[in-house]
């Protein structure tokens, strides 16, 4: 190989491996760590209970009764080493939107989003170690007027959150659980607490009103 086909052999390679990391770079997601805020959220779990983790929920056919869960966001410092949290740093969850896709990645419901007000704390830091900083709150996973042609059907309910912090600056979270459509009880969150979440959704499900629950931490000063 001579030495210019070898430095263009370099290249290509050089090439490749900026593509591959900017691939793996728009794969990766889900905490929304971009941007210009001084924090970022990410989703800890769905559960049913405020506490325990599933990976999939279950809706039934029924007309008359909605499928949610509880999640429970994390509000993390980007420099807990450098920097600590104050109140500017709490974040306020403003709307959520769902879709929930088939196995096949066709649309099943939604996508529809969701008004509502949740504080997610930025909590207080020791020693580096940020404490104090989620929030667990009901979600709607698939409203009861939107479950014609579901029944016994897979399906992964994608949630992406947005809010604001303390300044004003935007920031975002996303995550996923799966939907089993089967006959049964329907999924809800049964976790209690405090605050309140209010709705003007907009798409398939129109208004929801519901009560925030979980933790809510140290606000600041």
């Amino acid at each position: 190989m001579t030495p210019g086909s070898t430095s263009r052999s370099v290249l290509r390679l050089r090439r490749f491996g900026v593509l591959a990391t900017a691939l793996l770079a728009v794969g990766c997601g889900g905490s929304g760590q971009r941007g210009s805020a001084f924090v970022f959220l990410s989703v800890d779990f769905f559960s049913l209970d405020g506490t325990t983790p599933v990976a999939a929920v279950r809706s039934t056919p029924a007309r008359d009764s909605t499928t949610s869960a509880c999640v429970t966001l994390r509000n993390n410092l980007k420099n807990p080493t450098v920097t600590a949290p104050t109140a500017l740093d709490n974040v306020i969850v403003q709307s959520y939107t769902v879709t929930v896709r088939g196995a096949d990645g066709g649309v099943l419901v939604g996508p529809f989003t969701i008004a509502t007000g949740v504080l997610v704390p930025a909590g207080v830091a020791t020693s580096g170690i940020v404490s104090g900083n989620t929030a667990t709150f009901p979600v709607v996973l698939v409203p009861a007027g939107s479950k014609v042609g579901t029944s016994g059907l897979p399906g992964s309910a994608q949630v992406e959150f947005r809010g604001r912090d303390g300044r004003g600056v935007s920031v975002r979270a996303e995550g996923a659980v799966a939907v089993e459509f089967a006959n049964g009880t329907d999924a809800s969150c049964s976790a209690t607490g405090t605050g309140t979440t209010t709705g003007g959704g907009t798409g398939t499900t129109g208004g929801t009103t519901g009560t925030t629950t979980g933790t809510t931490g140290t606000t600041g000063s």
